[in-house]
């Protein structure tokens, strides 16, 4: 941590201090804002001046390297040469959590929270809550070090990062955020469509943070649909024909599946396997759940509902509670009999239903 309370209970940002400074520090005591252990200092000559935990500590702010450290200082002091009021480090005693950067935009609060090291889905998700329970608005910006890049367009998210995707409002492109201690570049990748679990497309754009405001980080931006279609076609032909791994169990009983139904993956129509942007709220990749949709409704039914598809893949389903950074109610079945009518297979009427369009010879 960069900064800790001294025995008389002030904050000392000893990552602001000069090296003289500090060696007249180093016969005091200090403790951490959040759990009040003791703390010692570290002020090595390669690394940024800071607070450390003792190591069996259990405080949850234990284990901050350098990288970490590094971050969100350069993102506090970018803010403060904007002229906001920004607070570092700052504990909300009504939750037990700090922030690690705290942001007063008129009535607007925002935490910024800036996540470099592995954790839970369920930590994630916790701290994102406690923050909306209070009023608010956590925006997770994840290091540089997590960032897997495949392509000029296309990026690797685990599944333990999909909690940090970010969603505004219902018109804004799914986003998630990135920044790089030592390089000094923010990264934002937007308008993501996900081509399986984890692999996805989308506008991937980074600056110098010095170059950036911090309102111009969240202006909308899309990717280029030529160059998805072009990324689509190569990656469809080798999906095709790269064998499985013994491994992949959830793949090899989708295609004993269509073994049992008499077909195989190259049988499939072109439509299934398209990538959608809410893919994540599926366990499973995309083309098991569109083959489904394709070999038990579209090919045995001329009219079918938008609950029969939902009760077909009932088992697939994440809940969007455990996504609490997305404001969409867009539906991934939805999302993608939506792209099914634009190519013409279905045709969608009354409310929630789907007549299949034949082809007559």
């Amino acid at each position: 941590m960069l900064q800790a309370f001294n025995q008389h209970g002030e904050l000392v940002p000893i990552w602001k201090m000069t090296r003289q400074e500090i060696e007249q520090r180093y016969k005091e005591s200090f403790y951490c804002p959040s759990c009040r252990e003791q703390v010692i200092i570290k002020a090595g000559i390669k690394n940024t001046p800071h607070f450390a935990h003792q190591q069996k500590s259990e405080c949850v702010q234990t284990g901050e390297g350098s990288y970490h450290e590094n971050g969100k200082k350069d993102m506090f002091n970018w803010l403060q040469s904007q002229g906001y009021h920004v607070k570092l480090e700052y504990y909300h005693p009504q939750i037990n959590q700090r922030s690690d950067i705290f942001l007063q935009l008129g009535k607007k609060q925002i935490a910024i929270e800036y996540q470099c090291a592995k954790i839970s889905k369920q930590e994630a998700l916790m701290r994102t809550k406690g923050y909306q329970s209070i009023g608010i608005i956590p925006i997770w910006i994840l290091g540089a070090n997590k960032l897997y890049r495949l392509h000029q367009h296309s990026l690797k998210i685990s599944t333990n990062d999909h909690p940090f995707l970010h969603q505004f409002h219902k018109d804004y492109p799914l986003s998630i955020f990135y920044y790089c201690p030592d390089t000094k570049r923010m990264i934002v990748y937007q308008d993501i469509l996900f081509f399986t679990k984890t692999k996805t497309f989308g506008n991937l754009m980074s600056w110098k943070l010095g170059t950036l405001k911090w309102r111009e980080l969240f202006l909308p931006r899309y990717h280029d649909k030529s160059a998805l279609q072009m990324y689509w076609t190569k990656h469809k032909k080798k999906w095709l024909y790269q064998p499985i791994s013994y491994y992949q169990k959830q793949e090899k009983a989708w295609r004993h599946w269509l073994y049992i139904h008499q077909t195989n993956i190259q049988n499939l129509p072109n439509y299934v396997y398209l990538p959608i942007s809410s893919q994540f709220l599926f366990n499973c990749t995309p083309w098991i759940w569109q083959s489904r949709i394709y070999m038990d409704l579209i090919l045995a039914f001329d009219y079918f509902t938008l609950s029969q598809v939902s009760h077909l893949l009932q088992e697939h389903y994440i809940s969007s509670d455990l996504f609490p950074l997305i404001t969409t109610t867009y539906h991934p079945v939805q999302e993608y009999l939506h792209l099914l009518v634009q190519l013409g297979i279905l045709k969608m009427v009354e409310k929630n239903g789907y007549i299949v369009k034949r082809t007559t010879v």
